[in-house]
């Protein structure tokens, strides 16, 4: 039985597809989130890292700058469009010391003690079974190993993502979101969950951060409200609803992000937890 099954279809499908057309506009968005993981992570020339859910490879990139030429990165994903754009910028940027693996993080067989660091941006939310996952991972990594990841905190954190969705409803039928814990973007929302999880799968050292930010998600409310329709949970029902919802839809987001222009473009409240933790 695959346990993952669902997600897999759902990254394989509208989301990784968009995610690789919105790249450009997502990479700046989440860069200072990069910028945190490595500045966490302390990454050395030479060591060898593994990446769980890669995506489009932007911190792939980031990464194996830190690492150098004689480090290394095993990055995985099981997002194909996602995965093969993160192969296409590897190549672009001549990075010949990541590889990439189109697989379930969850269930892949890593090699035993060979990692010198894991680390994930958003990629560790989507686990049917995160303990069985992160057990895995950590049988991974090299005694002394580093573990870093940031994931959301919750909804009430990330106003970016959640206000936009309370105007959107009015002309949309928004997907019930997941039950609490159940896979999904909040899926660590809880820090105490976190805790449990890694506890459970033997890493040590556990240590979780909150880490919040106002970030642009727009040139301007009509850039803001052209990005956030395709992200989250209106991406899908906005791409299926017919011309005059999605003029409604619009409209109506233009209106509510207006108030949030500044000179340096629409901003909004992003919450997140940065975790750390080693096996020792």
């Amino acid at each position: 039985m695959d346990e993952n099954k669902e997600q897999k279809e759902f990254w394989n499908d509208l989301k990784g597809e968009l995610w690789v057309e919105l790249q450009t506009r997502i990479d700046p968005m989440l860069s200072v989130f990069d910028q945190k993981l490595l500045e966490v992570l302390e990454a050395q020339s030479g060591e060898r890292a593994l990446e769980i859910g890669c995506g489009t490879g932007t911190t792939t990139l980031k990464m194996s700058e830190c690492l150098g030429s004689s480090g290394s990165i095993h990055a995985v994903d099981f997002s194909r469009p996602m995965i093969s754009r993160a192969q296409e910028r590897a190549s672009e940027a001549s990075v010949d010391h990541a590889d990439f693996v189109e697989a379930d993080a969850q269930e892949y067989d890593y090699p035993s003690g060979e990692f010198d660091l894991a680390y994930s941006r958003f990629g560790v939310m989507f686990f049917q079974d995160p303990v069985k996952a992160f057990s895995k991972i950590r049988n991974a990594m090299k005694p002394g190993g580093r573990l870093g990841y940031i994931c959301w905190a919750d909804k009430s954190k990330n106003p970016w993502i959640s206000e936009p969705a309370q105007v959107a409803k009015e002309f949309l039928e928004l997907p019930k979101p997941p039950g609490e814990d159940e896979p999904g973007m909040f899926s660590m929302c809880r820090e105490e969950r976190i805790f449990e999880i890694l506890e459970k799968a033997g890493w040590s050292e556990i240590k979780v951060e909150s880490f919040e930010s106002n970030n642009m998600i727009g040139k301007n409310a009509e850039d803001a409200a052209d990005f956030i329709s395709r992200m989250g949970p209106m991406s899908e029902p906005f791409s299926e609803a017919d011309e005059e919802q999605k003029q409604k839809t619009l409209e109506a987001l233009r209106t509510f992000l207006k108030d949030r222009e500044t000179p340096n473009g629409v901003q909004m409240g992003f919450g997140n937890w940065v975790v750390t933790a080693k096996r020792l």
